[in-house]
């Protein structure tokens, strides 16, 4: 146990190596375009104080006219200290770190329900496929999966409106809502929404169970079904391929051999032998597979005009926002750098033999 307690230790502070050279990154780029650069983020265009004074102050707090090293430290306080300057889009205008706390949370629903289909239809299919090696059912799967890698994101939303919200291809199959998180009809009214955002966790789903209207939390969940699917069947045949390769290797290890022989179902020969050591690679993947996952999530609730933060950062992108695009990819690289952490330390619990 106490090896394994290192080994997390080790990779928390790798993880707080690759924070702070992410902070770096940023940093330059924040200040290559000199002081006035640097400090335009952070003006307020909605404050009383004019612009010219506000590019003082900020000079003065931010230390611009001392050395890089120092500057350095009081860009990194204000990161800490949730000084991220101010975001204008149509969607929001504000500090940016209030335009994440309102959008992530929405995204972080889509996320966790793809994320779910990937890791429970990915794990199932794979090892499906690979006990029915080189059959039917495993061929089909591995063709589905390769049109699923290969078709994007975008088109395969918008295939999907058309198939199941639109009712172009059938009104029998005109079963799920087209776009937007929420049936508008359903929260015009409601203390707890307003401006498209929920209260107090802007958390829909959580903030309608919280106020009891169980009807505003199940149109969100099947506002949240195709851009979920969506998001989810490009990574879905990664998992899938992983699975069915690893599972097909270890179902020809000596030890499976030894359990065959002492006659115990192949059922439970897959099941709670094979499958075990299977994951492992796929485990890997998962973590990798979450940069996918978050590229997918801006152009998908782009497609579906849902209300995330993939959303604000096109409108960001193309106001031309420079805190938005920068508190983006922040934000993002953060995620990233946990989502890897908490990947790795998963990985070992699974496989107490591997070593950093």
């Amino acid at each position: 146990m106490a090896g394994i307690l290192n080994l997390v230790l080790k990779r928390i502070l790798l993880g707080a190596i690759t924070l702070i050279g992410l902070t770096v990154i940023t940093f330059i780029l924040s200040h290559a375009g000199g002081p006035t650069f640097a400090v335009s983020t952070y003006i307020n265009p909605r404050s009383p104080i004019p612009t010219y004074e506000q590019i003082k102050i900020l000079e003065k707090r931010f230390h611009l006219n001392e050395p890089l090293y120092i500057q350095y430290f009081y860009y990194v306080q204000g990161l800490l200290t949730g000084q991220w300057g101010y975001t204008n889009t149509p969607v929001f205008n504000g500090p940016v770190t209030t335009a994440i706390s309102y959008f992530l949370p929405n995204t972080i629903e889509l996320s966790v329900l793809a994320i779910a289909i990937i890791i429970i239809a990915g794990i199932k299919l794979g090892v499906f496929s690979a006990s029915r090696q080189d059959g039917v059912a495993d061929n089909a799967i591995r063709v589905l999966s390769f049109m699923g890698i290969a078709l994007p994101a975008f088109w395969l939303g918008l295939l999907l409106q058309e198939t199941f919200a639109s009712g172009t291809v059938s009104p029998s199959l005109n079963l799920l809502p087209l776009d937007g998180n929420v049936s508008h009809t359903l929260v015009t009214n409601l203390s707890w929404y307003r401006e498209g955002i929920s209260y107090p966790t802007h958390f829909l789903f959580i903030d309608a169970l919280i106020h009891g209207d169980f009807a505003v939390a199940a149109s969100n969940f099947l506002h949240l079904i195709l851009p979920a699917l969506t998001i989810a069947l490009a990574s879905l045949a990664i998992i899938i391929r992983m699975t069915r390769s690893s599972t097909i290797d270890s179902l020809h290890q000596d030890y499976i051999k030894t359990v065959r022989m002492k006659g115990i179902p192949e059922r439970k020969v897959i099941r709670y032998h094979a499958r075990r050591n299977a994951m492992i690679p796929t485990a890997t993947v998962l973590g990798i597979l979450f940069a996918n996952l978050l590229a997918g999530v801006v152009l998908v609730e782009y497609v579906f005009d849902y209300p995330g933060i993939g959303q604000w950062i096109v409108q960001a992108f193309l106001a031309d926002n420079i805190a938005g695009i920068m508190g983006a990819n922040l934000m993002f690289g953060i995620i990233l750098i946990t989502s890897n952490l908490v990947v790795d330390i998963i990985y070992l619990f699974i496989d107490p033999r591997i070593k950093y």
